[in-house]
């Protein structure tokens, strides 16, 4: 073979670091596209599924997660999404609410909000259906409720109109200036008014067509936010009832549905079909002060309903489809802003050979590529570090590596000097890369779940090939398809050459783990089932040959235990106890303690060496294993506490102390020795009840 090449190398977090990356999550782990947490659908929940409930007219949510479902026959339903199990709060002929009817949900009450009812806004238990307060009317205006919230502080919000008056038609309307407020109520009474003039009509409008114009959703803080659909608007108040913000909503669609997270990011769904039709409905993401941050690209759709309930999940009701769709925070991979999709690029400092006219050989990439994901690399190259960008004589790697240029600027400029991309390269040739310097792009395109990941990258160079050992006829073309094919087989010797290079590395205890580690304790007959942590296993492995020299005695026991434990074991032997088994009158005890087995030992541990069955199973099988041929060793697990006639060692499980005195004050002090109780109150099954001390049963 021709001298070993050089390479220049990319694995650790460090090395990625030297050059510029968007999008992208670099780690020791290797360089990959950013993951964030994003919403993705993870049930739907259809009518066929809930089977006898018709079509949906409205929902609400239980801080436990259960739905409240209000039919178009006016039946209201609490149904249990895990279990799909459904029951009847209130059935048709009840006769207390319409099928238009408003649900909302708090800690342990349901809210009903009907304009067309015998009561106007009622709280009913959400355990039995049991009434618990109505209202009809709000100093001396009937109330006609446009939209409901609740929050998780017994609080309910109504958006009403202020001023109701007869149209020149005989129909109720809320005239021009009108104005519209949001009531927060608590046990009937109202505790709050919202309002502010930029919730006024601005013209003259039927109460029947106000339906469905508003929505409402509390926030976590005690605030409230007012969606008006047909100006795109959204007023957020703070608790005070002072208007915090006013911000409008792009949408090509209808607006509907307003819902607000813990994180206090408020969404809005749409329910029109936009410019590009019904694909094109989306929820939109706004921050606390209502700068647009995302689209929701999880859920595509209409939405009637939106709602958050307290573990974060998003509910979508589309009434349209009779379907339920439940989102979740999902670890997705991230979009980059710069392109709207999950994809990332990084581009490299310059690697330098310091010699002029260098042939570059090849490219070589240990990465995981998951389904629908690609890695493209692009390079080029240069005997200067200087060259001509858009008509500007330049270093290359201060313009690439600049954080005030635009990334997508540098590569609109720099488009006409790089290479062809090479698509998922496992091992590619450099073709007509001859220069002193060299610079890489790598694109990574992921899918909305997976991102590639490049753990390493390594660029070889000079240029060689097992071409050079054929007759200079086929040397003739440099880049003839001959040579690319011997470079596999060039790839193939390099990597062999390479691993038997490195094949000592796998015999140091201190230089692999995992399954190379447990291999190695293999050779010493180390189970791969043993329990051994990986520290105790290195040590095992290179205190081996002086352990097996004491392999059968009793201080190798000791040594193996206390590196398998952490800690000195006891070990008791019959000649040690024998004297006084025969000289005393203990001798059932010391038999019970010890066995009267002259071939027998104790090995005695504290007991948190031994936590769980598989420690006790090692434990047994190194006594096992260690002891002589001929004998049998018996582990005790010490309690810690004293016991007359249990295994008790002073220093060991049992610690003897001087008696001391509770200081009261300075002045006062108790005897160990006293009992407190209260004057009178013994022998009380209530109190007292001490059985041989002051309480006997007969």
């Amino acid at each position: 073979m021709a001298e070993p090449m050089k390479f220049f190398s990319l694995n650790k977090q460090l090395d990625w670091e030297q050059g510029t990356a968007a999008n992208l999550l670099v780690e020791d782990q290797g360089l990959s596209i950013t993951r964030k947490p994003r919403y993705g659908v993870y049930r739907t929940v259809t009518l066929d599924e809930m089977d006898g409930i018709a079509a949906i007219a409205d929902m609400a949510v239980s801080f436990g997660g259960r739905l409240y479902l209000l039919d178009e026959h006016a039946n209201l339903w609490i149904y249990d999404v895990e279990s799909r199990h459904k029951e009847a709060l209130f059935r048709t002929g009840h006769e207390l609410f319409t099928s238009q009817a408003m649900l909302a949900a708090g800690a342990d009450m349901l809210f009903i909000a009907d304009a067309a009812g015998e009561r106007t806004l009622a709280s009913v238990s959400a355990s039995n259906g049991q009434l618990l307060w109505s209202a009809r009317e709000w100093n001396g205006l009937t109330l006609y409720p446009l939209a409901i919230a609740a929050d998780g502080k017994q609080h309910v919000y109504t958006v009403v109109p202020l001023e109701i008056m007869v149209g020149v038609n005989g129909n109720l309307e809320v005239p021009e200036e009108g104005k519209i407020a949001v009531l927060q109520w608590k046990a009937g009474e109202v505790t709050q008014v919202f309002e502010h003039d930029v919730l006024r009509l601005d013209a003259a409008v039927q109460l029947g067509r106000l339906a469905g114009r508003y929505f409402i959703a509390a926030d976590p803080d005690g605030g409230v936010a007012v969606l008006d659909a047909e100006r795109k608007s959204v007023a957020c108040f703070q608790a005070d009832g002072t208007l915090r913000t006013l911000f409008s909503v792009s949408s090509s669609g209808r607006c509907s549905g307003l819902s607000i997270d813990t994180n206090h990011h408020l969404f809005v769904g749409e329910s029109g079909i936009g410019a590009a039709g019904a694909e094109d409905r989306y929820i939109l993401q706004f921050g606390e002060k209502g700068m647009f941050h995302t689209r929701v690209l999880g859920f595509r759709g209409r939405v009637d309903k939106l709602l958050h309930d307290t573990q974060g999940h998003m509910i979508v009701l589309n009434r349209e489809a009779g379907m339920i769709r439940m989102l979740e925070l999902q670890e997705r991979t991230g979009l980059w802003s710069e392109s709207g999709m999950p994809e990332g690029v990084y581009l490299s400092p310059e690697l330098d050979t310091t010699e002029s006219e260098t042939a570059w050989h090849k490219i070589w990439l240990d990465a995981d590529l998951p389904e629908e994901t690609q890695i493209r690399i692009s390079y080029f190259t240069s005997e200067e570090k200087f060259g001509w960008i858009n008509g500007q004589y330049i270093d290359y790697s201060a313009y690439l590596g600049s954080p005030h240029i635009p990334l997508r600027e540098k590569l609109q400029a720099t488009e006409a000097i790089w290479s062809e991309p090479i698509v998922n390269p496992k091992d590619a040739l450099l073709m007509n890369a001859k220069g002193r310097y060299l610079w890489f792009k790598i694109h990574l395109i992921g899918s909305e779940k997976n991102t590639p990941l490049i753990r390493k990258l390594r660029v070889y160079f000079p240029r060689t090939s097992l071409i050079s050992y054929l007759p200079p006829l086929y040397q003739e073309d440099e880049n003839s398809f001959l040579e690319r094919f011997l470079s596999l087989f060039g790839t193939f010797f390099d990597d062999m050459e390479e691993t038997i290079d490195k094949v000592s590395t796998y015999f140091d205890p201190d230089a692999v783990s995992g399954d190379y580690l447990k291999w190695l304790g293999g050779w010493l007959a180390v189970s791969k089932e043993d329990v051994w942590e990986e520290s105790k296993l290195r040590q095992l492995i290179k205190q081996a040959p002086e352990l097996y020299k004491l392999r059968g005695t009793r201080a190798g026991l000791q040594r193996m235990l206390h590196l398998y434990t952490g800690v000195d074991p006891l070990v008791v032997e019959y000649f040690q106890i024998q004297q006084m088994q025969e000289s005393s009158g203990l001798w059932q005890l010391f038999t019970q303690l010890y066995g009267d087995n002259p071939y027998t030992f104790c090995v005695m541990l504290p007991p948190e060496t031994i936590r769980t069955d598989q420690q006790r199973l090692m434990i047994e099988r190194i006594i096992d294993d260690q002891k002589p041929a001929y004998t049998e060793g018996r582990l005790i697990e010490l309690q810690p506490w004293m016991y007359a006639d249990m295994h008790t060692y002073l220093g060991i499980n049992t610690y003897l102390s001087e008696p001391t005195l509770l200081m009261l004050d300075e002045r006062s002090s108790m005897p160990y020795n006293t009992i407190l109780i209260d004057v009178d109150m013994d022998k009380r099954m209530d109190q007292h009840t001490r059985l041989g001390l002051d309480s006997e049963l007969e």
